[in-house]
């Protein structure tokens, strides 16, 4: 899904290495990756969870960051593999981009992205014996894990369009020293939803996974306000940098 040059993980490559997901640009710059419900909690207390629409309908997403340079995240969060999406927790490998995903067995890819800022020698992929390497199984387990709750997660964003209960949520910040931070193409469940019988249905459906996840949904936007102020604090940092 999140790829520059995916290529199928067999053959030679298997005795490529990788390294921690910081070591690639991709998990160190991607400011909306997507999510499935089963990790709302973990990344709800850090980052905005939110929907867009995307190949397989409407998409829940996670915003990390207002800027599109690799910075302007919280600072707790910056580095911390543990708020990393599953979908970046499993970089370099990924799953098919631009498709629709099937609820399984999907094809597992390898991004032939360079790691630009390794911190160690690494691990290949697999040994001379066929055998995954410890960060292989971890990563192949966090794909795996996306995976199995995909399907569940997309079928409550489709719902939610379905009911019209999906309204847009445009960013539009001024960071000072003449720099904008815009996002045009989120959406979030409408406020007024959540006063009256409109999710009822969504929600007899879907049970408690989707009263959770909506519930996290909600809170997790008031952390907006924390990437703004970490949007400006590296556009400052960024100005003070540039002065001769």
């Amino acid at each position: 899904m999140l790829c520059e040059n995916p290529q199928p993980l067999a053959g030679a490559l298997m005795a490529t290495r990788i390294y921690s997901p910081f070591a690639y640009p991709m998990p160190r710059r991607e400011r909306v990756v997507p999510a499935v419900a089963v990790e709302a909690e973990r990344l709800a207390g850090a980052f905005p969870l939110v929907w867009r629409r995307g190949t397989n309908g409407a998409e829940l997403v996670v915003l990390r960051s207002l800027l599109e340079d690799g910075s302007g995240f919280p600072p707790e969060a910056e580095r911390a593999l543990a708020l990393l999406p599953l979908l970046l927790q499993a970089y370099p490998f990924v799953l098919p981009a631009h498709v629709p995903l099937a609820e399984r067995d999907n094809p597992r890819l390898f991004d032939a992205a360079i790691p630009d800022a390794p911190t160690d020698a690494g691990a290949a992929i697999a040994g001379p014996d066929g055998r995954l390497s410890r960060g292989a199984e971890l990563r192949l387990r966090a794909l795996a894990i996306f995976e199995r709750d995909f399907a569940a997660t997309i079928g409550i964003g489709r719902a939610l369009e379905e009911e019209k209960l999906l309204e847009p949520w445009p960013l539009d910040f001024d960071l000072g020293h003449g720099r904008r931070a815009r996002v045009d193409d989120l959406l979030v469940v409408a406020p007024k939803a959540f006063e009256g019988p409109r999710l009822a249905a969504l929600l007899s459906r879907f049970g408690a996974p989707a009263a959770r996840l909506l519930g996290l949904h909600r809170l997790s936007l008031f952390r907006a306000g924390a990437l703004l102020g970490a949007a400006r604090g590296a556009t400052a940092a960024m100005r003070a940098g540039a002065r001769p």
